[in-house]
């Protein structure tokens, strides 16, 4: 059966990098693994990150992922954060040009969520905007839209893409990963055009300054779902994360066996969560054991699956993040908690993750998901298909 190819749509910056020539099969084959990664996230519309050191190819591997993703007939979006960078007009109001000022002050991280995260994650929002301000030109772009497709993929670039500002958006986290002073010597290169013989210095003293800012503060590795080694373009390769620096999080227990589990991951939106709250009380018959603690804001899936290991008797677990709270309908993100280790093998695994391993459901779905997976009476297969049909890609009862 042919595939056709879907649309992928790219910002209108004049800060634009073609789509590279596939560099060697084993490029190509990493690409393909990656991005086969990111669509079993699930049917609906999808956001990915990639981040890295300035010059580290970043936004090759964003053109080459959408491209794949395309080709395989899901709709992508390309855009960078560099067109959401705040205009230079304004640039005497703070510092840009010091490593810390530049980590600091550059980029407008209310711009990009308004234009372009926000309507993502919007189940009813149509189009969005891939680029705010074009570095170059300095012309607002903000009013160009681009179609939002039910299960468009959103791939985007840029230094400083896990901060906490925006990191609760990404479904999927990419480090692209070279040393420290090849970057210097990529980007000096790169930029010797516009910056002359201040391009090493630039590189060295503004943009490596803020990289190490940046992963001293928040320290983004240890969540990645693929860290690439790009060291050689043509023969890239995975590694495995580096072991988090971040806090502990606290330990989930004294869970009733009947009791489904909500762990709330995002303490941004305080009225989305009143809401979350009263929404699950309407259900007479949901018992909860709800995890209101700030010490899991930010909390990764993996994190949460880590922390409900040891409960045996748990199906899904469902979280309260950033996508819950911030509108109506409030849908919780559920989550399987069984692992390929625990299925018999790999055809095994593979029904039970068709439609993905995660899905969204109204909070009066919470109730009979969780009894019905406990029981056995369906298997998650099963809702996560009934979710990927619904228009806003939300279980909302059979």
């Amino acid at each position: 059966m042919t595939v056709r190819r879907a649309d992928v749509h790219h910002s209108s910056s004049t800060w634009q990098q073609p789509v590279p020539r596939s560099a060697s099969a084993e490029r190509a084959a990493l690409i393909e693994e990656v991005a086969k990664e990111i669509l079993a996230r699930g049917p609906g519309r999808l956001l990915v990150g990639v981040d890295g050191f300035t010059a580290a190819g970043k936004t090759s591997f964003g053109h080459e992922l959408a491209e794949w993703i395309g080709n395989a007939g899901r709709p992508a979006l390309r855009a960078t954060l560099d067109d959401f960078k705040k205009p230079w007009k304004d640039r005497h109001l703070y510092d840009r040009e010091s490593g810390e000022g530049y980590y600091r002050n550059a980029y407008d991280y209310e711009l990009l969520r308004r234009l372009l995260l926000d309507p993502c994650r919007n189940p009813g929002a149509d189009s969005c905007a891939l680029c705010g301000i074009d570095p170059l030109t300095q012309r607002d772009h903000s009013a160009e839209r681009s179609p939002l497709a039910p299960d468009a993929v959103l791939v985007v670039d840029g230094v400083f893409a896990f901060r906490p500002e925006v990191d609760s958006f990404w479904d999927y986290r990419i480090w692209i990963d070279i040393d420290a002073e090849l970057s210097v010597r990529r980007g000096a290169e790169r930029d010797q055009d516009w910056a002359g013989s201040d391009a090493e210095s630039l590189h060295r003293d503004r943009y490596l300054v803020a990289e190490r800012i940046y992963l001293d503060e928040v320290d983004p590795l240890p969540r990645m779902d693929a860290l690439v080694d790009n060291t050689d373009f043509a023969r890239p390769r995975l590694l495995p994360p580096p072991p988090p620096k971040r806090r502990r999080r606290p330990p989930i227990t004294r869970r009733d066996d009947f009791d489904a589990l909500v762990v709330r991951t995002d303490y941004t939106h305080e009225d989305g969560w009143r809401a979350v709250g009263a929404a699950l009380a309407e259900d007479a018959e949901l018992t909860a054991h709800i995890v209101d603690d700030p010490a899991w804001a930010g909390a990764e899936v993996d994190e949460v699956l880590a922390a409900v290991a040891a409960d045996d008797e748990l199906s899904v677990v469902f979280l309260a993040d950033a996508t819950t709270v911030a509108s109506a309908p409030h849908a919780l993100l559920a989550v399987t908690t069984t692992s390929r280790a625990e299925c018999e093998d790999d055809e095994e695994y593979a029904r039970l993750t068709e439609f993905g391993d995660r899905f969204r459901t109204i909070p009066a779905g919470v109730h009979g998901v969780h009894v019905n997976l406990s029981l056995g009476n369906m298997g998650f297969e099963e809702y996560a298909e009934a979710a990927g049909d619904d228009p806003e890609r939300v279980f909302r009862g059979f």
